[in-house]
């Protein structure tokens, strides 16, 4: 054989190796496609046994119960305000999130990123500051079967960061739905008091940040969890009715809580095509039994006992009632103040009466909270700890007990 026809069969030869090479490779490839909705664990593509198939599902009503002011938009569930986020019924031996960070996601944290909580049956399971533009974060995975209730939430506020979930993964036989909503809707209209500043941080010396504010250590989420209730939080640190908190008397008008009541949150970054402070409520989407501001810790810093700076308040409180009530026709209100100082509370009391005089209506009830008590702990920025929290809780939650048995 001469060498020219020698060199032409060894081409053929191996043209017919690598054909029937790419051909098996095609095959096995369109055999394990049945699935669409399957992937596979990146990190173990070459071990079956620790490479189980996942099936994700997006966080649409149709799989989750969304909580307070979230809302669901181009496939991403976006959460701003404080405990925001989604809960649902599971059975399954894994469970992944993927959370989607905006602009304080940026690597490290500058004290304004997102925290992000996960619970299990009450367990928390996962903590964590969202530091990432996408991230996939697991909350349990391993041979046994979990049953139960999940949720995951953002447990810092809104005007430093939002975050959205995109994505939920379980193993191939895992399932979920949303948990049923419960009996008792309550709503929480307040300051740092209310987004747990500082909770997680007992030096009084120390400022703020997101990752030592918690809002399930807040009065606010207690209350919600002694009632079993589902609950809905506005609020802002150092926002007012009139004023937000002013070190030098002067009127800070842009941290005015009723000015943003209608839109989804005071929250400036974008996510998903979506800003919370240019976004309209419906407020048909989550309709209170209850309603608790409490507001007036920061105007107070600006009134500082001029008569006319607390009619202002006093006026601008009654204007307030009125709004809420003219979008939660059914709901009691109850008007608080107290933990961090009580200067405003009998112009509160004030605005109470005159709006019951002028409007009739009886289902608004003022309520005042025990100042804090230095032996239960302060927090950063001499702020309530979960102790002090604890204690408005028990309180808030027997009057409104009181309330529902009238």
């Amino acid at each position: 054989m001469n060498l020219k026809n020698y060199y032409i069969r060894f081409l053929a030869g191996m043209f017919l190796l690598l054909s029937l090479s790419s051909f098996s490779s095609c095959a096995s490839n369109s055999a394990g496609s049945g699935k669409a909705s399957q992937i596979s664990d990146s990190t173990s593509d070459n071990n079956p046994e620790l490479n189980p198939s996942t099936i994700d599902f997006i966080p649409d009503s149709a799989h989750v119960k969304y909580l307070g002011r979230s809302l669901f938009k181009n496939n991403q569930l976006v959460m701003a305000y404080s405990s925001t986020g989604v809960e649902f019924n599971i059975k399954a031996k894994r469970l992944d999130v993927t959370i989607e960070g905006d602009n304080s996601a940026s690597g490290s944290d500058n004290g304004n990123a997102a925290r992000l909580v996960a619970f299990v049956n009450g367990e928390r399971k996962l903590d964590t500051m969202i530091l990432s533009k996408s991230k996939d974060y697991t909350i349990f995975n391993g041979e046994e079967l979990i049953e139960g209730e999940v949720r995951i939430i953002k447990v810092s506020e809104a005007a430093n960061s939002i975050a959205a979930i995109s994505k939920i993964t379980v193993d191939e036989d895992g399932t979920i739905s949303p948990t049923a909503p419960r009996d008792l809707k309550i709503e929480f209209i307040g300051d740092s008091i209310t987004c747990g500043y500082g909770v997680d941080d007992l030096d009084r010396n120390h400022h703020f940040k997101t990752s030592t504010e918690d809002n399930t250590k807040s009065y606010a989420y207690k209350t919600a969890a002694n009632l079993k209730a589902d609950y809905s939080m506005v609020c802002a640190s150092g926002w007012g009715v009139v004023s937000g908190y002013s070190g030098n008397g002067a009127k800070q008008e842009a941290q005015q809580i009723p000015r943003f009541y209608d839109k989804m949150a005071v929250g400036w970054s974008s996510i998903a095509g979506l800003t919370p402070k240019n976004t309209a409520w419906d407020f048909s989407s989550f309709l209170p039994d209850f309603i608790v501001i409490n507001l007036g810790t920061n105007d107070a810093s600006y009134t500082k006992g001029d008569s006319k700076k607390i009619t202002e308040y006093k006026d601008a409180y009654i204007a307030f009632l009125k709004d809420i009530r003219s979008k939660n026709p059914d709901a009691h209100i109850i008007c608080s103040l107290g933990i961090m100082g009580q200067d405003l509370y009998p112009a509160i009391e004030s605005a109470v009466s005159e709006y019951q005089a002028e409007t009739g209506d009886l289902k608004v009830t003022p309520l005042k909270f025990a100042n804090q008590n230095m032996s239960d702990g302060i927090a950063a920025d001499w702020h309530p700890s979960e102790k002090t929290h604890a204690k408005a809780a028990a309180l808030l939650t027997a009057k409104i007990k009181e309330l529902m048995n009238k």
